[in-house]
């Protein structure tokens, strides 16, 4: 099972990052300068930053000093606000068996345990802010960062070759 982000929520949650790099010092970001910190494509940067906007975790401003800012110091700021921002609700949309042996019409044996496995999902995001994760970006940056066995590219990495 992938539990990846969405491109959208990806673009999302990197334009929050770079709004929080930057919230403390005063002024708006510029739309371009977002897109070229987070490597984000120019044309859709606008609609980016608009979805955390219109969640009110963002807000613009026009003209020369204009630009975008967080609402909110990072660090009030969950990392579950920010991925709902892109991606919506993250609940259980549907029958987890998807039409397997569902005898119930109100739900399935497995919905008990999916749905303590999605509030657990949630309260980790929850608990984390985008200020944590500003920290852990800058750390990455700077080399300090201790990399976890699990993290993805080196999982990728070592897995062994399979056979054509």
């Amino acid at each position: 099972m992938n539990l990846s982000l969405s491109k959208t929520g990806d673009y999302v949650v990197r334009a929050a990052l770079s709004l929080a790099r930057t919230h403390s010092r005063t002024g708006y970001r510029k739309i371009r300068e977002v897109a070229a910190q987070m490597d984000l494509p120019l044309r859709y940067t606008p609609q980016i930053l608009g979805m955390l906007a219109k969640a009110g975790l963002a807000e613009s401003r026009a003209g020369r000093d204009g630009g975008y800012r967080l609402t909110r110091d990072p660090a009030d700021i969950s990392l579950l606000e920010v991925v709902e921002a892109a991606e919506g609700e993250l609940r259980v949309g549907r029958c987890t068996l998807s039409g397997g042996p569902c005898h119930w019409e109100e739900m399935c044996a497995l919905h008990p345990a999916w749905e303590d496995a999605t509030q657990a999902f949630r309260e980790t995001l929850e608990a984390a802010s985008l200020a944590d994760v500003a920290n852990v970006d800058r750390r990455l940056e700077a080399g300090t960062e201790a990399i976890s066995e699990t993290a993805h590219r080196l999982a990728r990495l070592s897995r062994p070759e399979r056979p054509d």
